[in-house]
């Protein structure tokens, strides 16, 4: 009898343990599908349990109920960024088409014939559209950086020489503010893997900040690290703090209203979603080592 009682105890010992171990895989598939799941909701999947379990399957319900719920809300966010993707078009074009023409006709003016005061106020007139023409079109392509609507033609590039050519396109700009401008640009070639386009976008938008935030010097370092090539610009500034520099790259960010007549906020955060869509990163800092603050610019890109 002892027998038959304690071989009835192991049978359901192993039953038991059978199932707590047939119930710990079930959760830890469940656990993995949840995950594969979340990283693409697209994917329209119900969380599942391999064995059966009463208590278990009611807890799945709710998060499968909770899972079609986010993707409902994330197929009706997509579809909505479409929508007002389109509506931006639409206005872009709505707005360039007559712009165009009045930039046309403004540069058809006989200047020659116009008094001092009527030339100047020409030249605010075309100022103000050519401004108005920059942020419609920034407005534009942001729209469709966002929407990952914005396709680039990746190959090799010689970083070394952009950067020299860019900077060199603004040095008069830059040395016009008194700036002490460096450049350390190896001899030997750098190259990244990227949008040449792009890539000129990216560093016009950083010298023309450097030239809206430098106070004294400005200096533009390139390096090679590993798989990545870095571009470091950094100059001192007395515009910024550390909580703004850490703002510098988000949309319509302009820091100092007063030094940022004719910007509109745009044009760094374009520069950061190019540089992520070449898969770069682009950064800033604001350190204050001593009484000088200084503004650090990181833009980090593939090598290959």
């Amino acid at each position: 009898m002892a027998y038959i009682l304690l071989g009835a105890v192991n049978i359901i010992a192993v039953y038991f343990c059978v199932r707590y171990l047939l119930q710990r895989k079930a959760l830890r598939d469940a656990a993995q599908e949840l995950h594969e799941i979340t990283e693409d909701l697209e994917l329209n999947r119900v969380v599942k349990l391999s064995s059966p379990h009463k208590d278990l399957e009611i807890f799945l319900a709710e998060v499968n109920r909770n899972l079609s719920a986010t993707q409902k809300a994330r197929i009706l966010y997509e579809n909505k960024e479409k929508e007002l993707q389109k509506q931006i078009e639409d206005i872009s074009h709505d707005l360039r088409t007559p712009l165009t023409a009045m930039l046309g006709f403004i540069n058809m003016i006989d200047r020659e014939s116009l008094s001092g005061e009527d030339r100047e106020s020409l030249q605010v007139i075309e100022k103000k559209a050519q401004t108005l023409k920059k942020l419609i079109t920034e407005f534009y392509d942001l729209s469709r950086l966002a929407a990952d609507d914005y396709k680039l033609e990746l190959k090799q590039i010689e970083f070394g020489r952009k950067v020299r050519e860019m900077a060199l396109e603004y040095y008069t700009e830059l040395k016009n503010r008194k700036l002490d401008v460096k450049l350390d640009i190896p001899d030997i070639p750098v190259f990244v893997r990227g949008d040449d386009d792009a890539l000129e976008r990216i560093l016009s938008n950083l010298l023309q900040n450097a030239a809206r935030y430098a106070y004294s010097t400005f200096h533009i370092q390139l390096k090679a690290e590993g798989e990545r090539a870095i571009v470091l610009l950094e100059n001192d500034t007395e515009y910024l703090s550390p909580e703004e520099g850490a703002s510098l790259f988000k949309r319509f960010y302009t820091a100092d209203n007063s030094r940022s007549q004719g910007s509109t906020g745009l044009g760094l955060s374009i520069a950061r979603y190019l540089a992520e869509k070449m898969d770069g990163e682009l950064y800033a800092e604001v350190t204050e080592p001593g009484p000088v603050r200084w503004l650090k610019i990181y833009l980090k890109l593939p090598r290959r």
